[in-house]
Order: structure tokens, then sequence, then C-alpha cells
């Protein structure tokens, strides 16, 4: 289920943070920018890449995972 957020602009770690078991479709502001339009919040990634790709004008747009969705892909593994 996912819900229209209107008028919040704030950066992808923002984002990321306010809505942290969420995924968030954003529309950032050029290619080099963390800071965007939050468009939609959902609870299902595959239903947010789906939402996007029916977005009319989808560039600058992606989905950002939130916080607690976001994996370290590295970091030190300490065994005994």
């Amino acid at each position: 289920m996912y819900k229209q957020i209107n008028n919040l602009r704030m950066t992808d770690n923002e984002a990321s943070e306010r809505y942290p078991d969420s995924f968030i479709i954003m529309r950032m502001d050029g290619t080099s920018s963390q800071t965007g339009d939050v468009l939609y919040v959902g609870d299902d990634q595959s239903e947010m890449i789906y939402l996007l790709m029916k977005i009319e004008d989808s560039s600058f747009c992606g989905v950002i995972e939130g916080l607690n969705h976001r994996r370290s892909l590295g970091g030190v593994v300490v065994g005994g």
C-alpha cells in the first residue's frame, strides 16, 4: 500500500530517516543533486517500482529505501 505525498522537499538521507520502514519515490533536482521532492511512500518495493514506471514524467525519479531497509555491504567480521 502506498500514499501520495505533496509539497515535501528534503535530501534522500532525510527521507530515508523520516520513513525508515518504507520505500520512497523521489524526484531529484538533477543528476548530481541529493535534494528533491518526495512523491510517494509505500511498504512494498515491487509496488513502488511498478508505480514509478507508471509516472508520466519519471526523469530524475527513483526509489529510495528507508533506513531500516538499507543493508551494509561491507564491514569487519570477527570469528572466534
